[in-house]
């Protein structure tokens, strides 16, 4: 095992406590649970001291009574205590030149008020002190190369590599380990325990892990984010780096949200929120640990340079159900297998019977062309990556053909994977292969393509990825609102109306009627008008709503309005709008309660809100392309872009207003619960925004 040093030049308390010169385990004994655990990082390249208030010695090695006893600076601190010693143990570490702490003990914040003071003075302690803290309620961490068991987690001995995880939930890093292990080739960096995250957050291992020499890949399991823009900000620099990200996101519905606030005192709510916005910085997404490291293995075992857009895959194998299998996997996984025109002839006449190029079946045939099959596959213009799957074994044959493919992978300089048609190759395969990234290895047809899903993602979206939107300047809520009967408060429409002409967004004309209807209150445009109670948020329940009035008829109208807002005690102010004429509705809107700011969202109004209950989003404030991105992702319902002959809705405009609905959410987040401009129509002159209800915040 290879072991390091610090180097100089690492400042900083974090860097400091990943990667210790001279580490600190205060309350552990030979006896302790967790002892087996720790002792691997006696084989680390860091001084050691163990501080026990009664043992002579902890796994042989002479103890200190108190941590002030050891000499000189100390990076890394673990404590093996309850809350309430590690915080004073935090107390004193702060007057000395500690890097930061790693607390495994619980009963801080997540325990109600008790323990919310235990967290404050720990934070008081790490702020005073200029430390890092690894927790509280944490599992620490584990650093496999350098052999850094600072960890109330069991070794489950990952082979070293360039993976780095960073978990809110402690056990799941030893579920990654275990996944990692059954996965020849996957190899672990950094596997580290959040915890309560009481100083140091997500936000600041993505920033560490940005520059960290020993990372080549990361794996996040978030509960929630504390500091987004911090968050996502480093997630870039990460992706900038060339260090793909995948995220399982926790919490993803109420109770399980519930679950994650008792837990760790994280925040976990809205996980529509936390896909759209990954998605949008390059953050790719896993649905448990074995598609988290499957995502990973691929992108972690190629050289950087094999990190190119993988759209077009070639599956080579050896049996005829792993081809119809893989092409059924390829499918689901939103994968494409193209047909390979150009080797129809050539496959028909070297492979008697076979038919189909891709995915290609070498039943009965594949040892005697092996070599030309691998060499025209992999040499192939019309594929971006190939995929060769097998039963391996560890005999003379198949290391021959395993060979084959590593010498045309190297020839050609294309990402090249091979996988058994279940489970794991064989560590056998790694002696054939080599280590020097042009060939990896994948675990089953379905991991190894998502691995290829992933790789052809990233080298994607890294060219892509813009740095962040500067948000507008904050806007002041206008200082009148109304009251609903549910108790939430929105703005008049008249306010609102005006908002969304101020950020461009296109509004009907409209004529708001505060007094009783005489000449002058005559709308200054034509009818046939829309009449309706302004300033009532379900007026459509209320019968409030009447169409095609002409201008003999207004002035009824608008008593009738003003009777039934009489009759159920709202406000009796009426809007007056021309009717217009529209081929289409859309939906647009704001949700300002996501943990991670607010969201501008895209959708098709009318009924079809409903019937499809399909609803797109951005985070806010939004570049023109993240907008014409948004859109994109509703060509399948052909509406918007044009069906039948029928013109697009207006995309250009639509990008536009997006646009300036996220400002609108930017510099109103402070006050805006939510915004819908239901319906915006589409008119074969432009869109048209005749109503919006705005919910503010208390």
């Amino acid at each position: 095992m290879t072991l390091y040093r610090r180097a100089p030049a690492m400042t900083g308390p974090l860097e400091r406590l990943l990667n210790p010169a001279t580490i600190a385990i205060v309350g552990l004994s030979d006896k302790s649970p967790v002892a087996d655990f720790i002792a691997p990082t006696l084989n680390s390249a860091a001084d050691i001291h163990f501080v026990h208030p009664t043992a002579e010695t902890v796994l042989g090695v002479p103890a200190h009574r108190s941590i002030s006893d050891i000499d000189g600076p100390i990076d890394a601190v673990l404590s093996v205590m309850s809350a309430e010693r590690t915080v004073a143990l935090a107390e004193e570490c702060a007057d000395l030149d500690c890097g930061g702490l790693v607390v495994y003990a619980a009963g801080f914040s997540e325990l109600g008020e008790e323990g919310a003071g235990y967290q404050q003075r720990l934070e008081y302690a790490a702020a005073r002190g200029g430390m890092a803290v690894i927790g509280p309620n944490s599992l620490g961490y584990i650093s496999v190369p350098r052999s850094l068991h600072l960890t109330a987690s069991a070794d489950y001995h990952p082979a070293p590599g360039g993976v780095s995880i960073v978990s809110h939930s402690g056990a799941m890093i030893g579920g990654i380990a275990i996944a990692a292990r059954a996965r020849t080739g996957v190899g672990i960096s950094r596997l580290i325990s959040a915890g309560n995250e009481a100083t140091t957050d997500v936000a600041d291992y993505l920033d560490f892990l940005a520059t960290d020499p020993d990372t080549t890949a990361i794996g996040l399991v978030v509960e929630g984010i504390r500091r987004p823009a911090a968050f996502f900000d480093a997630a870039r620099r990460c992706i900038a780096a060339g260090k793909p990200i995948v995220a399982v996101k926790l919490a993803r519905n109420a109770r399980t949200q519930q679950m994650a606030a008792s837990h760790t005192g994280a925040l976990a709510g809205n996980a529509w929120a936390y896909d759209v916005t990954f998605r949008q910085v390059g953050i790719q997404l896993a649905y448990d640990l074995e598609e988290l490291v499957d995502r990973l293995a691929i992108v972690s075992q190629l050289d950087p340079a094999m990190r190119k857009p993988v759209q077009r895959i070639g599956v080579v194998a050896g049996t005829g159900g792993f081809a119809s299998l893989a092409f059924d996997v390829a499918e689901a996984e939103g994968l494409t297998l193209p047909p390979l025109d150009s080797l129809a002839d050539w496959v028909a006449a070297t492979i008697p019977g076979i038919t189909v190029p891709n995915p290609l079946d070498t039943t009965g045939f594949g040892a005697t062309f092996w070599t030309d099959i691998v060499d025209r596959y992999v040499g192939s213009d019309e594929l971006d990556a190939v995929l060769f799957v097998n039963m391996w074994s560890d005999s003379p044959l198949y290391r021959r053909l395993i060979d084959d493919v590593a010498v045309a992978a190297r020839r050609y300089g294309k990402p090249v994977v091979i996988a058994a048609g279940s489970g794991d190759v064989g560590a056998f395969a790694t002696e054939v292969i080599g280590t020097d990234g042009a060939v990896a290895l994948g675990h089953g047809i379905r991991g190894s393509l998502r691995g290829l899903h992933t790789l052809g993602t990233f080298a994607r979206d890294r060219a892509t990825v813009r740095d962040a939107v500067d948000a507008p300047a904050p806007i002041a809520r206008p200082s009148v609102t109304v009251d609903s009967a549910d108790g939430s408060r929105f703005l008049p429409f008249r306010d609102i109306m005006a908002l969304l002409e101020q950020f461009g967004i296109p509004t009907a004309p409209y004529a708001v009627l505060d007094g009783e209807v005489g000449d002058q209150d005559t709308p200054a445009f034509p009818g046939p008008y829309a009449v309706k109670l302004a300033d009532v948020a379900h007026r459509t329940e209320l019968g409030a709503v009447a169409l095609n009035v002409s201008a003999a008829d207004l002035a009824d109208a608008v008593a009738r309005m003003r009777a039934i807002a009489a009759q159920h005690g709202v406000s009796p102010t009426v809007a007056v709008q021309p009717m217009t004429s529209s081929r289409g509705e859309l939906l647009i809107g704001i949700d300002g309660r996501s943990e991670l700011g607010p969201m501008v969202m895209l959708g098709l109004g009318g009924i079809f809100v409903e019937v499809l209950q399909r609803i797109g989003g951005r985070p806010a404030p939004l570049a023109k392309a993240d907008a014409e991105a948004l859109i994109e992702e509703f060509r399948d319902l052909r509406l918007l872009h044009g069906f039948r002959g029928a013109a697009p809705w207006h995309l250009e405009q639509l990008a536009n207003t997006l646009v300036g609905l996220g400002n609108l959410a930017a510099a109103g987040q402070e006050w805006i619960e939510s915004l819908d401009v239901n319906p915006l129509l589409v008119t074969e002159d432009g869109l048209v925004a005749v109503d919006a209800l705005c919910i503010v915040r208390q």
